[in-house]
């Protein structure tokens, strides 16, 4: 495994300053944003696609500072009703495939977005509970005519790329949990793979132990980021909490530091489970905890997490070595 960093939570340094903090941080390896509001000072992809030269320099950049460019990441609002915002991210997933493609790298985080819930609609509409009339038709309306068809079509232009799509299971996003991210592999097909941030299962309650299990290999990429339930709070909110995140005193939970919202202990089986599935790709540092300034909440989640991240391949087991030896020392004699 290797410790990561999504380029996003750096935008407050220049790229040389950026990349040297990651050093000191101990990462090796990056997961280059591609979307957001101003990603150019880490990955100008418009650029990066049109000049081969200035891909060349990009690439010498980050590899004289010893990191590997393993993912990217493409978060955004791919559904929006706003045809102007979706059209822009559809520009933008386009480009960053297509620089993919260029420097071989196959991993893109994506998030699958929210729609609106019905032709004409121009708020998107995340429904969890189909209880009520209406909303039972209204969520499968998005599936059918909005979330499906946009993700056959890029998907196709990803793989057409070589690109797989990680999709996080996000809270406030279509694909929220492992059922629903396994469905949306069956209808669109083995393109779709999952970035796994455990923080979105321990939102919704759900066993992210057993998540892992059933996702399997289909994990490609993996964000590290907990959860802190505020429980007070909670008791009086429950964890669907419509508080708004500014004022994190007052949620039922809050985004945080791993080893900040559950223990150390935790966390190694986190680690044990990934490996025990056969995971052995880059554990990517976020900073969304909004009471904790960013620098330093990734260097204490750094200091947290690298004395767990198996950095090594799991070669041969002790009995195995045992008996290499002996073979060894034999044919000494």
């Amino acid at each position: 495994m290797k410790l990561g960093i999504n380029t996003f939570f750096i935008m407050k340094f220049g790229l040389e300053a950026g990349l040297k903090f990651c050093q000191k941080l101990g990462v090796k390896a990056v997961e280059v944003d591609a979307t957001e509001t101003d990603p150019t000072r880490y990955c100008d992809v418009d650029t990066l696609v049109a000049n081969e030269g200035e891909r060349r320099r990009w690439l010498d950049t980050y590899a004289s500072h010893d990191l590997e460019i393993y993912s990217f990441a493409a978060h955004g609002a791919p559904l929006s009703p706003d045809k102007q915002v979706a059209a822009e991210y559809s520009r933008q997933f386009r480009q960053a495939c297509a620089l993919m493609e260029k420097i071989g790298v196959t991993r893109l985080v994506v998030v699958a977005g929210v729609p609106e819930g019905a032709e004409g609609d121009t708020s998107p509409n995340w429904i969890v509970n189909t209880d009520k009339e209406g909303f039972p038709e209204a969520l499968e309306w998005q599936w059918e005519k909005r979330l499906i068809p946009y993700w056959t079509e890029h998907g196709k232009i990803a793989s057409d790329h070589g690109v797989t799509l990680c999709f996080e299971m996000q809270i406030l996003d279509m694909i929220h949990t492992p059922a629903k991210l396994m469905r949306l592999r069956d209808e669109v097909g083995p393109v779709v793979a999952c970035n796994f941030d455990i923080s979105h299962m321990w939102v919704q309650g759900i066993d992210p132990f057993a998540a892992m299990h059933y996702l399997g290999d289909l994990i490609q990429n993996v964000h590290l980021k907990d959860t802190l339930i505020h429980e007070p709070n909670a008791r009086l909110h429950g964890l669907f909490d419509s508080t708004d995140s500014i004022y994190p005193e007052q949620r039922g939970w809050s985004f945080t530091l791993p080893g900040w919202g559950h223990d150390d202990q935790t966390w190694r089986e986190v680690i044990t489970t990934l490996r025990f599935l056969g995971y052995e790709g880059i554990l990517s540092l976020e900073m969304e905890s909004e009471y904790i300034e960013i620098e330093e909440g990734l260097k204490k989640t750094a200091a947290f997490i690298q004395p767990m991240v198996l950095e090594e391949p799991k070669g041969p087991s002790w009995w195995e070595a045992e008996e290499l030896h002996k073979r060894w020392k034999a044919n000494q004699a």
